[in-house]
């Protein structure tokens, strides 16, 4: 069953979203109507999908609410918005929603948007899980296969890595980074943890070549990587360990 949280600040909006999920067997994991309540009922339950309003009352709106899910929690969402001008949908689209309402929708529209989204994220993550042959390890090397080649590099000059949808840049002391086909979760899996610490959903950096720690960013050699809140406390046992 999928997880779904509505982001509303309209309650009667919000309720007739709720039903018409529940009859089509969505599961509405909360109801909420702000910026402040969003992040806590993303703390609090487990979600794969959010219909979000951009036009939320309070200080910060749907578009600062998204900002955060892309850089802390890495959750779809849908946009769901009256305004159609050409600056919000822009401004909309560079935070990459998995899909797009307009006001007022219909019962349809709103569950066909929602498998397309489904549809989406599935077929995104069996993309992520294709091509991993395209990089082996071996010991604390990998070979990256292009084709016919294989180039041999050794995980100690790997300065951080960041990752790009289904693809991975390595990063060393070259100036062009090493590019990859990978999920970054897969790629985790198979390095050395103690030495490769993960700091934003995009981000991977190798601890070894890390030399300044300023909240909410590690440098390593002269490049700032950004750490989000989930794995700010993984990071920071690190250092207590040291």
């Amino acid at each position: 069953m999928v997880n779904i949280l509505i982001v509303e600040d309209e309650l009667i909006i919000a309720q007739d979203i709720a039903i018409t999920l529940k009859n089509a067997g969505y599961n509405v994991v909360a109801m909420v109507m702000d910026y402040g309540e969003g992040i806590e009922a993303i703390k609090n339950n487990k979600i794969d999908l959010i219909l979000l309003d951009i036009n939320l009352k309070g200080v910060k709106s749907g578009l600062d609410l998204a900002r955060t899910i892309n850089e802390d929690y890495a959750i779809p969402f849908i946009f769901i918005t009256s305004y159609t001008d050409s600056d919000t949908i822009n401004e909309a689209k560079k935070l990459k929603p998995t899909n797009y309402l307009v006001k007022p929708f219909q019962k349809e529209q709103l569950l066909t948007a929602i498998k397309i989204a489904d549809f989406k994220i599935q077929n995104e993550d069996e993309a992520n899980n294709e091509g991993e042959d395209q990089v082996f390890f071996i010991k604390n090397d990998i070979f990256i296969k292009d084709k016919l080649k294989y180039t041999r590099i050794n995980l100690d000059e790997v300065l951080y890595i960041k990752s790009e949808r289904n693809y991975l840049e390595l990063y060393t002391e070259n100036e062009k980074p090493i590019v990859v086909r990978s999920s970054i979760q897969s790629f985790c899996e198979k390095i050395n943890q103690s030495q490769f610490i993960q700091t934003h959903r995009s981000y991977v950096i190798n601890f070894d070549h890390l030399t300044d720690l300023e909240m909410p960013f590690v440098t390593v050699k002269k490049t700032k990587i950004p750490i989000s809140r989930k794995y700010m406390d993984v990071l920071l046992k690190k250092f207590r360990i040291l």
